[in-house]
C-alpha cells in the first residue's frame, strides 16, 4: 500500500518540470511494480505527465512491454498513442512484440504497432518482412503507417519494394502518396525503377 502511494505521488510530480527527472528516475528504480500506474498515466490530460510516463516505461524496458502492447488498443486514443511512443523509445527489445501486434485482430493495435516501429528507425529492420505483409492490411490507417515506417528505414526496406510497387495503385490516395514517399526514401535502384513506372 505504501509503495502504491509512493508511485501515485511520483506520477503527480511528473507535471512539475523542476522535479520531473527525479520522479522518472525514482519510478524507473521501482521498476515493474510501477508499470500499471504508468500505463494509466499515459492517458493523463497533462502532456508532461504522459511524456514522463512514456519515458519512465521506456527506461523500465522489457518488464513494461506486455502492458504497453495491450495499451496499443486502449479506447482512450492518446493513451494508445503514448504507448506506441514508449514502445518506439524502447527500440530492439520491443520489436518482436510489435511484429506480433501487426497481425492483431484489433485495428488500433495494428495501427499503433506500425506507428511505434516508424519511430525506431534502424532498430525496426527485423520488422521489414512483417511490415511488408502489413502493406496488404484491410485498413487505410494501418497501410499508411506501415508505409511511413518503411520510408524511415530507407534502403534497409528494399525487400518491401515489390509490394510497395503494387501499393502505388492502392484505392486510397493517402496510401499511394506514402508508398511513393517510401520508395523515394528507400532510394535503391529497385525503388527508382518502381517510381519510373508511374
Amino acid at each position: 500500500m505504501t509503495q502504491n502511494r509512493e508511485i501515485e505521488g511520483l506520477i503527480e510530480e511528473l507535471e512539475d518540470d523542476e522535479i520531473q527527472d527525479a520522479a522518472i528516475s525514482a519510478l524507473v528504480e521501482i521498476g515493474a511494480p510501477a508499470v500499471p500506474a504508468l500505463i494509466e498515466a499515459l492517458g493523463n490530460d497533462i502532456w508532461d505527465v504522459c511524456d514522463g510516463a512514456a519515458d519512465a516505461l521506456a527506461r523500465i524496458g522489457e518488464p513494461a512491454i506486455p502492458e504497453l502492447i495491450e495499451a496499443l488498443g486502449d479506447e482512450i486514443k492518446h493513451r494508445s498513442l503514448n504507448a506506441a511512443d514508449a514502445l518506439g523509445r524502447l527500440g530492439e527489445a520491443a520489436v518482436p512484440a510489435l511484429i506480433q501486434a501487426l497481425s492483431d485482430s484489433y485495428q488500433p493495435v495494428r495501427e499503433n504497432a506500425a506507428r511505434a516501429l516508424s519511430i525506431m528507425h534502424k532498430s525496426a529492420i527485423p520488422a521489414v518482412p512483417a511490415l511488408t505483409q502489413a502493406l496488404r492490411d484491410e485498413d487505410v490507417e494501418v497501410r499508411t503507417n506501415v508505409a511511413i515506417a518503411l520510408a524511415r528505414l530507407g534502403k534497409f526496406a528494399n525487400d518491401a519494394v515489390p509490394v510497395l510497387t503494387k501499393v502505388l495503385h492502392d484505392e486510397s490516395e493517402r496510401v499511394r502518396e506514402h508508398a511513393v514517399y517510401a520508395l523515394e526514401q528507400i532510394g535503391t535502384p529497385d525503388a527508382e525503377n518502381a517510381l519510373n513506372q508511374l
